[in-house]
């Protein structure tokens, strides 16, 4: 079914583009983020013991589930970009509508599988939104749209350092798996949609967005963007993984090192208990 709509109001959009690149409206949600992971870092015992702690998880949770369904109930209302548009070409699949979901789990039932999906897709894919948020061209901070985007990008990000900080969950590049899991069966079903729904672009596959955005310097053929996306999987998984690996060999070689100091003590003490009973 095809719907026309207007965007008049808060709930609405500009004719106009609205947001700018670079601006104290793109960095001041970030700045928020980061002073909000730094609190929590500062005060993470206090959080962690304090009586109300479930209840702070279940309001992040809250949060991010609101945030999404707010996402379809302004559509329903506004639509999209002034033009006439199937509701179905909005099914839920992208990326970081995901991220939210799992992430909301993952705080309520403190979820450790949830936590090694959320770690690498939020803090990877997750992340790019932040320095080219296309999608919010027209939807500026006088616009209701402007902060459900903020929301949806950043509150994933900050529940994956409030788990990390707050109750010492740790990523494992062993499981990274999961995350490419998540995100194989999530292209599975986005390529189904984008070849069977007019206008679809479920997980940028299709092609690029109407604004500024890194996908749009993607060719447009949709095998060619999900090779390049793998590849790019590959690199911003094991980026983020290598502090863990360089962890994990340091405390190897150390091991190996204080293994072979206790063999030679060894070899040292029955050298000279030989000498001993000569």
């Amino acid at each position: 079914m095809v719907y026309e709509y207007y965007h008049e109001g808060f709930f609405g959009y500009s004719l106009e583009k609205d947001f700018n690149y670079w601006s104290l409206a793109h960095f001041l949600p970030i700045i928020l983020l980061c002073v909000g992971i730094w609190l929590t870092y500062r005060y993470r015992e206090k959080i962690k013991n304090c009586k109300w702690e479930q209840n702070i998880r279940f309001i992040i949770g809250a949060v991010l589930i609101f945030t999404e369904a707010f996402y379809y109930w302004r559509l329903l209302y506004v639509g999209n970009s002034g033009k006439d548009f199937q509701m179905i070409a909005y099914l839920p699949l992208q990326v970081c509508e995901w991220s939210a979901f799992i992430a909301a789990f993952m705080v309520m039932k403190k979820s450790k599988h949830m936590f090694d999906v959320c770690y690498y897709i939020c803090l990877t894919l997750g992340i790019i939104p932040f320095f080219m948020p296309a999608v919010i061209e027209y939807t500026g901070p006088g616009y209701a749209r402007y902060y459900q985007f903020w929301l949806e990008h950043l509150v994933p990000v900050y529940a994956v350092f409030y788990m990390m900080f707050v109750h010492g969950f740790k990523a494992d590049y062993k499981k990274i798996w999961k995350p490419f899991s998540v995100l194989a069966v999530l292209a599975v079903f986005a390529i189904i949609a984008n070849t069977r729904i007019e206008g679809a672009n479920f997980m940028y596959l299709a092609a690029g967005t109407d604004g500024d955005s890194i996908a749009n310097i993607l060719p447009e053929n949709i095998w060619v963007r999900l090779v390049l996306y793998i590849g790019i999987l590959i690199v911003l998984f094991t980026l983020i993984s290598l502090p863990q690996i360089i962890s994990q060999i340091r405390a190897y070689k150390k091991k190996k090192a204080a293994r072979l100091a206790e063999e030679n003590e060894a070899v040292v003490e029955v050298a000279v208990t030989e000498e001993k009973e000569e």
